[in-house]
């Protein structure tokens, strides 16, 4: 399962979902709805739950695509623990 909180001065939106390549899709589709002109206002928070095998590298892809947009990513996983991940730390490696 999938939560989001997408937040920007456009606007939010709360996003619970199945982790499949269509939610996630439409997940971009709503951060890029929401993207400011400024993309560094807008925040994805990402709560990553259980999830099929392939859901990580899915994942991977779509916070990478986000923060080359440069909004600002935070994901926290099955620990609980939040990592902030923006462009400048994008060489960090992401553990869903």
């Amino acid at each position: 399962m999938l939560q989001a909180w997408i937040t920007s001065p456009r606007g939010s939106l709360y996003f619970a979902a199945p982790t499949t390549a269509y939610n996630l899709e439409t997940l971009r589709t709503h951060v890029r709805a929401l993207r400011d002109e400024d993309a560094t206002r807008t925040c994805v928070s990402l709560d990553i739950g259980a999830c099929a095998e392939d859901a990580p590298a899915k994942i991977r892809a779509l916070v990478k695509a986000l923060m080359i947009d440069g909004i600002r990513v935070y994901v926290a996983g099955r620990t609980g623990r939040r990592h902030a991940l923006t462009a400048a730390r994008g060489a960090r490696r992401l553990a869903v």
